[in-house]
């Protein structure tokens, strides 16, 4: 599953960033914009806008800690449930898919499910009467406990996918603010040349500005 994938990553963030804001002076080839795409604020402590620098840095440590906390606290309340579902309902645990976990928190037994989906002549849903697909819930109490925490797990997954496509949107807001900064910061250079027409007396000055 993507989630499975999500804590490596957040830790090599962690461990860039680290690295890159710890550094006393960026490198000076690196263009500020990409900076901020790569690490949200490094651009802009390279711009010396460090105020805005930390914005970025605080929102990004944030979003990392929220996505580490609900995905470990989605995988421990799944590993509870699972274990609840073995204690009070008989279910053999190994490989089950996520659709089975849901199927079970809604049915007291598997022959409660496969008796619903025939009368709606969904013939492809139908589990096989055997141990290991087979569940009788001892009582519906447990079976509901279950399902609150099954329910629960998958929030926390939901929260999850969302801290990461939030972390994908501050990368972008401060790889955009970088090339704002840029571009404002960026220095003019003001000559003044005196200039003297040949047909005619007196003299003039020429001012350029560079951008």
């Amino acid at each position: 599953m993507v989630y499975s994938t999500i804590k490596p990553i957040l830790i090599s963030l962690i461990l860039f960033s680290g690295f890159s804001l710890g550094q006393e002076k960026p490198k000076k080839n690196l263009n500020p914009v990409l900076q901020s795409a790569l690490l949200p604020g490094w651009g802009q402590k390279s711009l010396n806008y460090s105020d805005r620098s930390r914005v970025f840095t605080y929102v990004e440590s944030g979003l990392v800690l929220s996505i580490i906390g609900s995905t470990t606290y989605a995988n421990i309340l799944k590993k509870n449930y699972i274990a609840y579902a073995v204690a009070h309902a008989a279910v053999s645990s190994s490989g089950k898919s996520h659709k089975y976990w849901v199927d079970i928190g809604n049915f007291s037994t598997i022959e409660d499910y496969n008796d619903e989906h025939l009368r709606n002549r969904e013939m492809d849903d139908i589990y096989e009467v055997s141990p290991q697909w087979g569940w009788v819930w001892d009582s519906d109490s447990h079976r509901d406990f279950f399902e609150q925490k099954r329910i629960l797990s998958d929030q926390m997954k939901q929260v999850a996918s969302f801290g990461v496509g939030a972390m994908i949107l501050n990368h972008m807001v401060s790889a955009i603010d970088a090339l704002y900064l840029k571009r404002i910061g960026r220095e003019k250079s003001l000559s003044v040349l005196p200039w003297v027409p040949e047909e005619s007396l007196g003299f003039g000055y020429t001012l350029t500005v560079h951008f």
